[in-house]
């Protein structure tokens, strides 16, 4: 109650600013009437153009803030800083007319640089690096500036993972070769122009497996989506927020999670704070979640991160 009271004053006080454009946005940064994720106010800066600030609802903090070309936002010319709802800052950079320009870095929810990147115009141009959380060095890239490059992982032990050529700064060429992390090629990918045209797995004593084994496969409700909406029908209870009084309308609450290898769920962590109970009420209902399919690549089960959505709608 305290933030939202200052927040009306807040736009009392630019009431009378024609210039400045206040909105409120849902998860996706797009306006909404319904319960909003964030509050963003643009203004005119004299000469150096329109500056956005973005701040979560209803924790308050800063989400983003930078410098864009117009009015409406849509072009960026300037620096850009964006942070996670920890008040950690998740990624800073610069823009020159709507395309990246000279260095930017990344961070996770906890602080710790992630990424990188350096651009010229909108391109790749010189090292690029990407480190885990425990500050080991996943990924390697070189790129001329034309979009042609080479692009390398790293196992945390410091033996090769994959590596293979890119051209337009993404699209994959050529052979892909990746590696197990006790040594010995796990799979071989060749690509044209981005997409893969074939892919050969291997076991772990050499052997080529079936075809069907180098299909991926993100990991899933056993059942399906059937099984999922029978699971939240049953489980979920729906009348929490409005119990809790939240106002009325519509709250997509997004948590993020793991999948493990066996199809555990774990690492449950809510990317919306709406409140009212209601990230509580779906952690609670994944906490009790039976075991999910894993993700499969070349041939074997892997960790992967999942974002379910829920909708609560209050009437």
């Amino acid at each position: 109650m305290r933030f939202r009271s200052v927040l009306f004053l807040f736009l009392l006080s630019t009431a009378g600013r024609a210039q400045v454009v206040d909105q409120k946005l849902d998860y996706n940064f797009k306006p909404t009437v319904h319960a909003a994720r964030y509050f963003s106010q643009i203004a005119p800066k004299g000469d150096s153009g329109w500056f956005r600030q973005v701040w979560f609802i209803p924790e308050g903090s800063m989400a983003m803030q930078g410098w864009f070309a117009d009015a409406d936002a849509k072009v960026p010319n300037g620096r850009q800083t964006w942070w996670h709802v920890t008040r950690n800052p998740r990624s800073t950079g610069t823009y020159k007319q709507g395309k990246l320009d000279g260095p930017w870095l990344q961070f996770d929810e906890k602080g710790h640089l992630t990424d990188s990147f350096n651009y010229r115009s909108g391109a790749f141009i010189g090292a690029q690096y990407k480190w885990s959380a425990e500050g080991s060095l996943t990924d390697s890239a070189w790129f001329d500036g034309a979009g042609n490059g080479t692009w390398f992982g790293w196992f945390a032990n410091g033996s090769p993972s994959y590596g293979g050529r890119i051209v337009r700064d993404t699209a994959r060429v050529g052979k892909w070769t990746h590696y197990r992390p006790e040594g010995g090629v796990l799979a071989t990918e060749t690509y044209v122009d981005g997409e893969r045209v074939s892919c050969t797995c291997f076991g772990a004593n050499g052997a080529e497996l079936d075809k069907d084994a180098c299909e991926e496969r993100e990991a899933s409700f056993v059942g399906g989506q059937p099984a999922w909406a029978r699971f939240l029908t049953r489980f979920l209870n729906a009348e929490i927020p409005s119990k809790a009084g939240a106002p009325r309308g519509q709250y997509t609450v997004i948590v993020r999670f793991i999948v493990d290898t066996d199809g555990v769920v774990s690492d449950i962590t809510p990317m919306t704070i709406y409140g009212f109970g209601m990230e509580e009420e779906v952690m609670r209902l994944l906490k009790r979640s039976p075991r999910w399919k894993p993700a499969q690549q070349f041939g074997r089960p892997v960790k992967a991160y999942r974002l379910q959505p829920v909708t609560f709608v209050i009437q």
